[in-house]
């Protein structure tokens, strides 16, 4: 465990080196510029915690190749742009957490499928649109998101043309 030891800037591209790793929590440093899309390459990475850095940019859809992933925690960073689809890919993953980040857009309507999913924070980003129709989003920690709608608690209902413009968007 290398969290709190105050390490800064990029993460250097020789992580990509350690394939059979299957736990890093790299949390609480001041790491930053991007998430790199090698940690893809990490397929027996079944932890990941990059919370609490100064990561920017946008989460590498690379992530999504993580299939064994089943905790994963972004929160905490500057991380910004749409959630990436291929996440859903990550069938294991049991908890997410992507809060206090700058991220915005729909979420993926393919999150629907992701049934091992129980526990996930998304608070104090910019989401908008729909939240997906699953279990887990219905206990979800969803406050400072005030462009989504759906029915948990706290948020207003979605309107159809909210729901038309997503699927429509997905559909091209």
């Amino acid at each position: 465990m290398l969290n709190g030891n105050q390490l800064w800037g990029p993460i250097p591209s020789e992580f990509g080196s350690l394939t059979d790793i299957e736990y890093l929590d790299l949390s609480t440093n001041k790491f930053s510029e991007s998430i790199p899309g090698i940690f893809g390459n990490l397929l027996n990475l079944y932890y990941l915690n990059l919370s609490n850095n100064k990561f920017g940019q946008e989460i590498p859809f690379q992530l999504g190749k993580l299939v064994h992933m089943s905790q994963l925690d972004l929160s905490h960073n500057s991380l910004e742009g749409k959630i990436p689809s291929e996440m859903s890919s990550m069938q294991s993953l049991e908890k997410l957490n992507i809060s206090h980040n700058n991220l915005s857009g729909l979420i993926p309507t393919n999150f629907d499928e992701m049934h091992v999913l129980y526990d996930i924070d998304i608070s104090y980003n910019q989401l908008q649109g729909p939240i997906p129709n699953n279990k887990a989003f219905q206990n979800a920690r969803v406050e400072e998101n005030d462009g989504l709608c759906g029915n948990v608690g706290g948020l207003k209902p979605c309107n159809h043309s909210v729901e038309y413009k997503q699927t429509s968007k997905l559909a091209f």
